[in-house]
């Protein structure tokens, strides 16, 4: 018996895939990094690198519109 209520539907699909587990993800992600910390080292360096270009990109909208 399937139920429908006003705000939700239902439309019963089953899946047949199996969910995908982190330690399958893992396994074929390549050793790029040592460690936890030298991941989170490189991770923050490519933040540092999105904010510099953002600053960048900002300053030059601000100095095209004056």
């Amino acid at each position: 018996m399937v139920t429908i209520h006003a705000c939700m539907t239902y439309y019963g699909r089953k899946h047949s895939r199996a969910p995908i587990h982190p330690t399958a993800r893992s396994s074929r992600a390549p050793k790029r990094f040592r460690n936890d910390f030298d991941r989170d080292l490189a991770a923050m360096a490519r933040v540092w690198s999105m904010i510099r270009q953002g600053a960048v990109r900002w300053i030059g909208e601000i100095g095209r519109q004056y």
